[in-house]
């Protein structure tokens, strides 16, 4: 669509107002261009918000003198083994998220600490991988007063989730157990934002301050371009109704991946994950660069984790929210449909889903293919940890006495839990026999490393705990997503490429809108967020040098 009469006008709109959007608003605003933010929810932050907030950022201020570029590299690229879309921009990461952890912490009240205990995660085999770090490279955020700073009505805004609770809490503070219930009670009161919510609200502020507009509940739908197909605005659907804004330097479309867009997952991924990010991740952002002739990279990809259902704990769509949870330690195993061991519990969470895609050739066809089992006995069930974690551990009943759901069976045998799930028994039983009489000598061939501590679950050697009555259980696990990873490929200043033109002249992406520029790996705590905010720092600061264009005025007006 191309016109140039427009009912507003800014030389930047940002589609978005996650941790990579809200990065290229502040950049572009601080140098001086006229900048506006759209969010299609009635909460601002995105994924982000609702996240860990942490950062993944090699040679940071806190380990520069024992990281370096060349080992951050040597990992990224092992890891993701040449399969990212556009692999030199790993040096374009590497090279400038520090500069952003510095800009941000010099310019807006974020503040950032050292993650406690969350090494690189592949740290865990020890250096088979070249450049990997015994030590965090993971920048956790530190509380932030959002009720002081923004004001209760906009603090009230910023997304929250059940995931990672609570809240108020950065991470540190949460493994060292120095935040008491009247601190917290305080903080809550107060509007203090830790974790993904503690990166979002500095970043608003700093937008605001330096001029920036802020919209909530103002869905992108269309972008526009002129006769030689640069984006010179967009349309967007707002409490106002249908309305066009021109963008004289750009648009960025930094508005999340498509986890909550089914047909989307089914075309590119080919198989059922869950999403844990809100529910406007529809793929909007690709749809609308698609529509002018965009370029996408790692589109078969996502962050992976592991969830099951907790149908007490609602969304804010009434429906039930899928939980983070990855097989329930020393005395469980993970079983496909056919009552088969396919993956491990304590492997690092990224990736735990992608094994449920995986063809077997020697019985063709996706045996994995979702939900799988967690089984457990009774150890497990003694141990507290079915219905002790909030948020994670799952309840054995609903709050008000309800019958356990679907996604729980329970039985005084292997057989009887195998035929309530509807797996095999005679394969259920011959798996939980073999694994049985291993752990019993504390081994474990088919899935075991005598050497290897494992991220979620701690040493191999400690893990192996038979699985024995009276009574027996499974918990159906589903392949979760943090967030598709595939998206527009962008170059070194994340304009977006074309197929017509080699860039998309007015274009630019961040965040998960964009293809990952790590492919599908994820090296640890914050890889997501880390390449998010980085490459919105450098859409900003790019549209922050580029002079406007004439794209015609404002309706009635000579603007």
């Amino acid at each position: 669509m191309s016109d140039s009469k427009w009912d507003e006008i800014f030389d930047v709109v940002v589609v978005g107002s996650g941790g990579g959007a809200l990065a290229s608003a502040l950049l572009a605003a601080r140098g001086g261009a006229s900048t506006l933010v759209v969010e299609k929810d009635e909460f601002f932050g995105g994924t982000t918000a609702v996240s860990g907030g942490d950062m993944w950022i090699p040679n940071n201020r806190f380990v520069k003198d024992r990281d370096s570029r060349e080992d951050a590299l040597k990992y990224i690229r092992r890891l993701s083994d040449g399969r990212a879309s556009d692999p030199e921009l790993q040096e374009v990461y590497v090279d400038t998220a520090p500069e952003m952890l510095e800009y941000l912490i010099e310019t807006t009240g974020y503040d950032s600490e050292p993650h406690i205990q969350l090494d690189d995660y592949y740290s865990v085999i020890g250096d088979r991988i070249p450049g990997v770090r015994h030590f965090p490279r993971t920048c956790a955020v530190k509380p932030y007063p959002a009720g002081a700073e923004l004001g209760e009505e906009l603090a009230r805004k910023i997304a929250s989730g059940p995931w990672i609770p609570p809240q108020e809490v950065s991470f540190p503070e949460q493994r060292r157990g120095q935040v008491g219930a009247e601190e917290l009670a305080k903080r809550q009161r107060e509007i203090w934002r830790a974790k993904g919510g503690g990166l979002i609200a500095p970043l608003m502020k700093g937008v605001i301050d330096a001029g920036g507009e802020l919209r909530a509940s103002t869905p992108a739908v269309e972008l526009v371009t002129d006769g030689a197909g640069a984006v010179v605005g967009l349309v967007v659907e707002g409490p106002d109704g249908t309305r066009r804004i021109g963008a004289r330097r750009g648009v960025v479309l930094a508005c999340g991946g498509f986890d909550h867009n089914a047909e989307m997952v089914k075309t590119f991924i080919g198989y059922e994950v869950k999403p844990v990010t809100p529910a406007p991740n529809t793929g909007d952002g690709h749809q609308m660069a698609m529509a002018v002739g965009a370029k996408l990279g790692s589109m078969n990809t996502f962050f992976g984790y592991g969830v099951v259902y907790e149908p007490w704990d609602k969304g804010r769509d009434g429906k039930p929210v899928p939980q983070m949870m990855m097989g329930l330690g020393p005395g469980s195993i993970i079983v496909n449909q056919h009552g088969n061991r396919f993956m491990h519990g304590g492997y690092t969470y990224n990736d735990f889903s992608h094994p449920f895609g995986y063809f077997d050739q020697r019985n063709p066809g996706f045996t994995n293919q979702p939900p799988g089992w967690i089984i457990f006995g009774q150890d497990v069930i003694d141990s507290g940890i079915i219905g002790s974690k909030p948020g994670i551990a799952m309840s054995l009943t609903g709050p008000d006495g309800e019958e356990a759901p679907d996604w729980l069976k329970m039985a005084g045998s292997v057989r009887e839990l195998a035929e309530q799930t509807g797996i095999d028994p005679d394969a259920l039983e011959a798996t939980v026999e073999r694994y049985n009489t291993y752990a019993e000598k504390g081994e474990d061939p088919d899935w075991g490393d005598p050497g290897q501590t494992h991220v979620l679950t701690g040493p191999d050697t400690v893990n192996r705990k038979p699985i024995t009555g009276p009574t027996f259980g499974a918990i159906q696990q589903w392949p979760g997503t943090l967030g598709t990873n595939g998206g527009l490929r962008i170059d070194k200043d994340a304009r977006v490429l074309g197929y017509r033109t080699p860039v998309i002249d007015g274009l630019y992406s961040a965040g998960n809108t964009a293809a990952s520029v790590l492919g599908a790996i994820y090296g640890g705590g914050g890889s997501c967020i880390g390449p998010s905010v980085t490459f919105g720092y450098i859409a900003g600061r790019h549209l922050a040098g580029k002079p406007s264009r004439d794209i015609g005025t404002v309706k009635g007006s000579g603007q």
